[in-house]
C-alpha cells in the first residue's frame, strides 16, 4: 500500500474516552468488599491490558485463590452504574481530531484491550464508531499488550506499513506494544506519567490530543 499519510491507530480507554479515571474509582469503591488492600498500584499495573491479564495481576498480588473474575465483574457493574448516572466523557480534543483526520484522508484504526463488543458499544453511543475504518478489541487477540500482537494485527488488516503508522497510547503497556510492532508510538499520558523508558520508546509525547492534532497539521 502506498501510504501518502501515516495511518493513525488509537487506543480507546484514556485516549478517546476518559474511562481510566472512572475505572480507577470503581476499583477503589469495590476493593474493601474483596479485602483488597493497597489497590491503586495494582490497578495502575493493569492499565492498557486485557481482562485476562488483569486477573493474572490480581492473583499475583492477592494470592491464587483471589476471586479475580468476580472482582472484575463487580468493577464492571460499578462502572456501568457510574456511566448511567453521570456519563463517561470523550477526551479533550478527540472528537475534533477524528473529524479533521477523516476529512483529510487519514486511515483511522482503533486497537483496544477492551472487549470488541464493549468497544463498539462505547464508541457508537458517543457517535464515534463511524470515524474508524477498523476496530479491534482485546478479546480477539491471544497475547495482550505489551505484546505486539494487537497492533501487528491491526496494521495487517489495514494494509498499513507499521513504520509509517502512528499508535496513539496513554499506557506503558500500549507504548511497549506499539514499539514492539515496529510502529511510531505517540504517548498522550493519562494516569501514568512519562518515564525515561517511555521517552525512549515513544517518538513524541503530547500533553493532550489537541497538541497532537496541531502537530499533524504542521
Amino acid at each position: 500500500m502506498n501510504q501518502t499519510k501515516p495511518t493513525l491507530i488509537f487506543d480507546m480507554d484514556g485516549i478517546i474516552l476518559d474511562t481510566e479515571q472512572v475505572v480507577r474509582r470503581c476499583w477503589h469503591d469495590i476493593a474493601p468488599a474483596f479485602h483488597a488492600e493497597e489497590i491503586d498500584p495494582v490497578f495502575l499495573a493493569t492499565v492498557g491490558t486485557t481482562r485476562v491479564h488483569t486477573c493474572e495481576i490480581l492473583r499475583k498480588r492477592y494470592g491464587a485463590d483471589f476471586p479475580a473474575e468476580e472482582f472484575n465483574s463487580a468493577a464492571s457493574r460499578r462502572y456501568h452504574e457510574i456511566d448511567d448516572a453521570e456519563g463517561v466523557p470523550v477526551k479533550t480534543g478527540a472528537r475534533e481530531l477524528l473529524h479533521w483526520a477523516k476529512d483529510n484522508g487519514y486511515a483511522l484504526g482503533l486497537a483496544s484491550s477492551t472487549r470488541q463488543e464493549v468497544v463498539e458499544k462505547e464508541l457508537s453511543a458517543r457517535g464515534l464508531l463511524s470515524y474508524f475504518d477498523y476496530v479491534l478489541g482485546g478479546d480477539k487477540i491471544t497475547r495482550s499488550k505489551p505484546a505486539p500482537d494487537i497492533y501487528a494485527t491491526a496494521c495487517r488488516a489495514m494494509h498499513a506499513d507499521p513504520a509509517k503508522t502512528y499508535a496513539i497510547e496513554d499506557s506503558y503497556n500500549g507504548i511497549r506494544s506499539a514499539h514492539a510492532a515496529g510502529m511510531m508510538p505517540i504517548m498522550v499520558p493519562d494516569l501514568l506519567p512519562p518515564t525515561e523508558e517511555m521517552r525512549q520508546l515513544a517518538v513524541h509525547i503530547f500533553s493532550d490530543l489537541t497538541e497532537f492534532h496541531e502537530f499533524l497539521k504542521r
